[in-house]
């Protein structure tokens, strides 16, 4: 579905699209041009990744350009540690703390999906994180075949993980584990042993959206009730929500 369309079926939800789909077109975009012209020079990719924020969010890359200098003053090799920009000491009149937060984790997108490669197979078994950025996953798709693949929320790296299973505490105790459901049958997963949610969805779900960051967007009243009821997300979705307000 296009999100023109799922915003006039969830008009409550139109704020949220909106800001997907813009980092969904930061990430494709910035993925392509490194692609295109073969670079992993770590200026170089800071530049694409600024450019085109710049123009996605209409932002002029002069209020912005300032950020290149102060990744590089970090010291921090943010190809391998994109979560480095979270913690730029970054002061700004024009921001108020929540807006820097929240452009800094849309930068650091881009740098996460750099992180994984095409066709890399790797499973959520051992630690419940994520085994190429080592981020927990609170979104899991159920194949047909009732198979449980944990998805990244940062770099989108999709593994396998334990069909019953809590991936933070490795609960297996299915007495333990209670669903909640919203209209479409997407799934909260509470673990009752360490206070803890995961949102899950069947395969039809992701042959009506097609992508899994949507369907976790769409379902956040979900989030909603899982968090009124003192349960707890442990990662951010696509947009960089965690507590669902």
């Amino acid at each position: 579905m296009k999100i023109e369309e799922i915003i006039k079926e969830k008009p409550h939800l139109q704020s949220p699209l909106e800001l997907y789909e813009k980092i969904k077109n930061l990430t494709e975009q910035c993925k392509q041009e490194k692609e295109r012209v073969k670079l992993d020079n770590d200026i170089a990719l800071i530049d694409i990744v600024l450019k085109n924020f710049s123009s996605i969010f209409n932002i002029p890359f002069e209020s912005i350009s300032f950020l290149k200098d102060e990744i590089i003053k970090s010291g921090k090799d943010i190809i391998k540690e994109p979560d480095s920009l979270w913690f730029l000491p970054i002061q700004s009149e024009e921001l108020s703390k929540e807006e820097l937060e929240r452009m800094l984790f849309i930068l650091s997108k881009p740098f996460f999906v750099f992180l994984r490669k095409e066709g890399q197979q790797a499973s959520f078994m051992d630690t419940g994180k994520c085994p190429v950025c080592g981020t927990d996953s609170s979104l899991a798709m159920i194949t047909e075949n009732n198979e449980k693949i944990m998805i990244c929320p940062l770099c989108e790296h999709g593994g396998s993980f334990f069909r019953i299973g809590c991936p933070y505490c490795f609960n297996k105790d299915s007495s333990k584990i209670e669903i909640l459901l919203d209209d479409e049958e997407i799934r909260a997963e509470v673990c009752l042993e360490c206070n803890t949610y995961i949102k899950s969805f069947r395969e039809n779900h992701y042959i009506k959206y097609r992508d899994p960051f949507l369907i976790d967007l769409i379902s956040l009243p979900l989030d909603i009730v899982a968090q009124k009821k003192g349960y707890i997300r442990r990662s951010p979705n696509f947009i960089g929500l965690r507590v669902i307000k």
